[in-house]
């Protein structure tokens, strides 16, 4: 049902309350519950009105699908620019966003986060802080949430639990991500997109009404307990709650991703790692065992859903010393390792405006795309061997020389797809790579 997302947010306010507000309203759930079928049916029946209407995802399979999977292994496919969302086009292409959020139950992947710092399109006024999601069967962009109007910027309030937003229950984001780095997820059991923000002030001057809105409200705003920015696709709404304990700060460059066997979101920092349990509303910090990865902010990582580890490496400031920059965190023991692997991926750095990365179950293996600067194709890390392989495989003729790219692998199809355009432009094209058996 899809009213998953909205039994988690109201299960959490109710924990939230003292004791004696939770036996009052434990007595009245006696009456409530003669209702409540008739009730969760019809916000169900309107969610997935929500969704077959306004959304219509998936959409069916043509084409596109039938031409990835008569792809012969090991190689290339250029799909051309995406179809265009009838109200606000395409998505542009944008740098230090090397992650697309994929999500098998939408069939598509999301892309969130700002390109050139402060950008807004001048031909219809939207900041450049809206979401998207690829649409893979229909090779073309759905627009969920258009970017911020410039032109008619939203009157601000601070909700109930002390966010921004439209009203005191509707939190909306605005300007919260200056890139989108590794820092957004999707929540498979809740069917919810998450982001967490990296603030800026770039957005000021086309949007001078919310720079003063933050500032005259600085002090009732939650910066200290609040859980990740929560997208509910079905029925187009954003959520964020006050958390029961204390928020990790979040900056520029970090990991986010959803976790399965935890059923929680891990959030990563250098040298520290979180959890966000959506169910208790609460984080909690992982005291974790091994050697800290060496390097800085801004690493490319993936999670392997079937050995339980997550991969991270190739960050900045500092860059990482000697002859390995890919860890392994361990989720299960909660513990980091250095692999200390045969080969090289081309250098120590490999962060989100030069490389993607993904995990290929399947396989047992991890590519890294490293799409700008030295050493530029594809990598290969086989997990098993603990190795590098010897050589890359290079970029196809056709790729765009010097864009930026985002990425997100499909394990239905074992591809990885890769959306290719310069920073902030409409120029982008969404090419696919079938790695070998």
């Amino acid at each position: 049902m899809r009213v998953l997302p909205y039994i988690m947010i109201l299960t959490v306010r109710y924990f939230n309350l003292s004791l004696s507000w939770r036996k009052m309203l434990t007595r009245c759930l006696a009456a409530i519950v003669a209702g409540s079928f008739l009730f969760f049916s019809a916000l169900n029946s309107a969610a997935t009105r929500a969704q077959n209407i306004s959304a219509g995802l998936p959409s069916p399979a043509g084409q596109t699908i039938s031409k990835i999977r008569s792809m012969t292994p090991g190689t290339w496919l250029d799909l051309g620019p995406p179809g265009a969302d009838p109200e606000f086009g395409r998505a542009r292409g944008r740098t230090w966003t090397s992650k697309m959020a994929y999500s098998s139950a939408l069939g598509g992947a999301f892309l969130f986060g700002e390109g050139v710092h402060g950008w807004f399109n001048s031909s219809n006024g939207r900041y450049m802080d809206g979401l998207w999601l690829y649409d893979v069967n229909g090779h073309k962009w759905v627009n969920l949430h258009p970017g911020t109007d410039t032109r008619s910027p939203p009157q601000l309030v601070v909700t109930g639990d002390g966010f921004e937003g439209i009203a005191p229950d509707r939190p909306v984001p605005i300007a919260t991500m200056v890139h989108g780095y590794e820092m957004i997820a999707w929540d498979s059991v809740r069917q919810l997109f998450l982001s967490m923000p990296n603030g800026h002030s770039y957005f000021a001057k086309a949007l001078p009404d919310v720079a003063e809105f933050r500032k005259k409200n600085g002090a009732r705003l939650n910066r200290k307990r609040a859980s990740p920015w929560m997208f509910d696709p079905w029925n187009r709404r954003w959520h964020r709650l006050k958390t029961r304990t204390v928020s990790p700060g979040s900056g520029y460059g970090h990991v986010l991703m959803f976790v399965p066997s935890k059923r929680m979101v891990l959030f990563y920092k250098p040298k520290q790692v979180f959890y966000y349990d959506p169910d208790k509303n609460a984080w909690h910090e992982v005291v974790t065992g091994g050697p800290k990865p060496p390097f800085g902010i801004d690493p490319t990582a993936c999670h392997d859903p079937k050995r339980d580890r997550v991969y991270i490496g190739g960050g900045n400031y500092p860059v990482a010393k000697g002859r390995n920059a890919l860890w392994i965190y361990d989720v299960p023991a909660g513990r980091w390792s250095d692999p200390a692997p045969s080969g090289s991926p081309g250098s120590n750095h490999f962060g989100t405006n030069v490389a993607i990365m993904a995990c290929d179950s399947r396989k047992d293996r991890v590519y890294l795309f490293r799409h700008r600067g030295n050493g530029q194709g594809v990598y290969s890390y086989d997990a098993r061997s603990n190795a590098w392989g010897e050589r890359p495989v290079p970029f196809p003729r056709f790729w765009p020389a010097g864009q930026a790219a985002n990425g997100f692998f499909h394990p239905e199809l074992g591809v990885q797809f890769m959306y290719v355009a310069s920073d902030s432009r409409d120029n982008g094209r969404m090419i696919v790579y079938k790695p070998p058996r």
